[in-house]
């Protein structure tokens, strides 16, 4: 699966809701496409799915802008992604076997199923709130660039 230009720019623009918008100050669009690099017409069209998904609110008015509905803690990047782009799938029989005919009889169809599962855990197991916090990024990047270290002699060339 490929993540969409559309699901990185959401991604980003509820980041920068996250830190730097409060309920006496939300965060304009022309403030967020300064934050986000992100044009002011994109963005436009970006909150139109995340607000309804309940994941962003407007505030109308001089002083209006967006505020995130719920505490970036409660909000997981899945959702995001999800509102963003529809459901998260890397390949269409995951959820629906009938969209193709191989399925039944398919080698690989319980491999897609397994990786779909994974990458949807992944992507819920992280929050916004973690995101946004710099703490967090820096014990995550630690441990995940020791996992996926590959052993000399193991597998690889050399």
């Amino acid at each position: 699966m490929r993540i969409s230009s559309r699901g990185r720019y959401s991604l980003r623009l509820m980041l920068e809701v996250a830190r730097f918008s409060t309920p006496e100050e939300p965060a304009s669009l022309k403030e967020l496409a300064i934050w986000t690099g992100i044009s002011r017409r994109y963005l436009e069209q970006l909150v139109i799915p995340l607000r309804r998904a309940g994941l962003l609110a407007g505030r109308s008015g001089r002083s209006g802008g967006y505020v995130l509905a719920r505490d970036p803690a409660a909000i997981r990047v899945g959702e995001i992604l999800g509102a963003a782009m529809g459901p998260l799938r890397i390949v269409h029989c995951v959820d629906d076997a009938g969209s193709c005919g191989r399925s039944r009889g398919c080698e690989c169809r319980l491999l897609w199923v397994l990786l779909n599962g994974r990458m949807r855990e992944v992507l819920d197991e992280f929050s916004l709130g973690d995101l946004a916090d710099p703490a967090w990024r820096s014990r995550v990047a630690a441990h995940e660039v020791a996992r996926f270290r590959r052993p000399p002699g193991k597998g690889g060339r050399g």
